[in-house]
């Protein structure tokens, strides 16, 4: 909004044009805090500022579905790549430099932080003009189940340490670079062991450090903003309404927004009754601790969302197996493709995820691809911070989604799938509308979902197995074994295989095939080899 965050903007802005200064700026502050807020509004104005160069940015996401914007290694070549596009002198010596290492794409990140940004920008060593580049929370990058390339959360964190000591060497080198990074994250063990959270190498800002007062000024301009929109909401609240949603939010803009979406999104009907409720159920349950608002305000939301005290534990069970899905959805899926892969109705689904619709986005449409979480911290909290009830294990979501996975395939995949005039033709590059989402999404993610299942069940400690329960009675009315998947997978995918193939041909993935199977072999009791065995023998 414009009018707020003036003061830190500024700093930023003038940071960005002084050459003698430091080149990495680390933004620091926990979930909801605005950081990304703050780094989109800078791309914003720096791209729009002919006395700035604006290089390129990287904008890290666990909610959106994107498995790259989740993967550090794609962070580096994308920045060269972006910067490619604003200077031609900088794409000549970039390119020189892939003739000289094609192979640099698949290197260490140091190695492509020195050879893909560093020595194309020796390029442009005299110019006089700033070029800024945005690296947005980049402790939202995690391991991903990806076969051959698989990275877990470990491996992960080092190569984003890595990165971040490979900027601040770029930045103490001899040759004096007009480069600036401002890179934003929360506090992440990992992050701040490095020399970016090291005040000789970089300017550092941490948003709790603020003053207060400062930030519920922003608060309240953005809460007086919308309470006060229309002429039908001005007569309802009132300055004392502002004032204790402020109170409420305790320095988080999340906290705010996430209230006001939750008031205000059901109708002015309805407005002033559930903002009321809301600040009754957090005015006296606040703490020093920042993310105390922001944890209840979730819970409210989950528990009216699953109409506590009025319904089983049923109702609430089915909207945390729902949740944990989404959580676990490697891609961003329609209502319609969810609901068949969970085998619940698209109007049961939707019902459940419109009450949620302060914390995820759902569209309109039932085939619009993208049903997701609004808020990386929504996820956080439910699989770590809530309370015993409301907790999910990481497990339940891959386990609901692999057998859904399994079952689709199972009643969708068929002879013809692609719906082919004659064998003795090509596979149309074309993918018929036979296809649906939630056979596409089965058949491209069916594995990693298996996988992450046995590898999360190993080492949660403590998992609510009548959560478990519920979502097995989905699919087939009692409780299976872990073991279980060897014989759904023998059962599913080995008499259907060719008719796999077929599809993965139709998404254009075939190179990926190979790769599942092999994993796949690594993972269940699982030997597909018999079919290409069988294949050579006949030819």
């Amino acid at each position: 909004m414009e009018g707020t965050r003036v003061q830190i903007l500024s700093e930023i802005y003038a940071w960005i044009k002084d050459l003698t200064g430091p080149q990495i700026f680390w933004l620091a502050g926990m979930a909801g805090t605005g950081k990304s807020a703050i780094a989109w509004t800078i791309c914003a104005t720096a791209d729009k500022d002919l006395e700035i160069v604006f290089g390129g940015s990287f904008f890290c996401s666990r909610s959106t579905g994107l498995s790259a914007q989740r993967d550090v290694r794609c962070v580096i070549p994308t920045l060269a790549q972006l910067m490619a596009r604003q200077s031609d002198v900088f794409a000549r010596a970039l390119d020189a430099e892939l003739k000289v290492d094609p192979e640099v794409l698949h290197q260490q990140v140091d190695v492509q932080v020195k050879k893909l940004l560093y020595k194309p920008l020796l390029a442009l060593r005299d110019s006089q003009i700033p070029i800024v580049f945005v690296i947005d929370a980049l402790d939202e990058c995690s391991g991903q189940l990806t076969g051959s390339e698989a990275l877990d959360n470990a491996e992960t964190h080092r190569i984003v340490s890595d990165m971040l000591e490979a900027l601040v060497a770029f930045s103490r080198s001899d040759d004096r670079l007009p480069v600036k990074f401002l890179v934003t994250s929360r506090p992440e063990t990992h992050i701040r062991d490095t020399h970016v959270s090291d005040i000789a190498f970089s300017k550092i800002l941490r948003l709790h450090t603020v003053d207060k007062e400062q930030i519920n000024a922003d608060i309240r301009r953005y809460v007086s903003e919308k309470l006060f929109a229309t002429s039908t909401l001005r007569p309802l609240f009132t300055e004392t309404d502002v004032n204790t949603l402020v109170v409420v939010s305790d320095g988080l803009f999340i906290v705010a927004a996430t209230a006001l979406k939750y008031a205000l999104g059901s109708g002015t009907d309805l407005a002033v009754a559930r903002f009321k409720s809301l600040l009754a159920s957090t005015q006296d349950k606040l703490s020093v601790r920042a993310t105390e608002p922001l944890d209840r305000m979730y819970a409210i939301i989950v528990e009216d969302a699953a109409n506590m005290g009025h319904a089983d534990t049923d109702s609430l069970k089915s909207l945390l197996c729902i949740i944990a899905s989404l959580l676990a959805a490697r891609m961003t899926l329609s209502v319609s493709a969810l609901a068949e892969l969970l085998d619940i109705l698209s109007g049961q689904l939707r019902a459940s995820m419109t009450r949620l619709h302060a914390v995820f986005h759902v569209p309109d449409d039932n085939d619009d691809t993208s049903l997701r979480p609004i808020h990386a911290s929504f996820g956080d909290y439910l699989l770590g911070r809530a309370p015993s009830h409301l907790r999910i294990s990481t497990s339940l979501g891959h386990e609901a989604l692999a057998r859904g996975c399994l079952r689709v395939m199972d009643t969708g995949l068929h002879f013809n799938v692609s719906r082919s005039r004659s064998s003795f033709e090509p596979t149309s590059s074309v993918k018929p509308n036979g296809i649906a989402l939630s056979l596409e999404y089965a058949c491209l993610q069916w594995i990693y979902h298996i996988a992450a299942f046995l590898v999360a069940v190993q080492s949660e400690s403590n998992i609510d197995r009548s959560l478990r329960s519920h979502i097995r009675s989905w699919f087939d009315r009692k409780p299976r074994q872990q073991s279980e998947f060897d014989r759904l997978v023998s059962r599913i995918v080995r008499p259907r295989l060719l008719f796999w193939l077929e599809v993965m041909s139709l998404l254009d993935q075939v190179h990926r095939a190979a790769a599942m199977l092999m994993f796949a072999a690594a993972t269940v009791r699982f030997r597909p080899m018999w079919v290409f065995v069988n294949a050579k023998r006949s030819a």
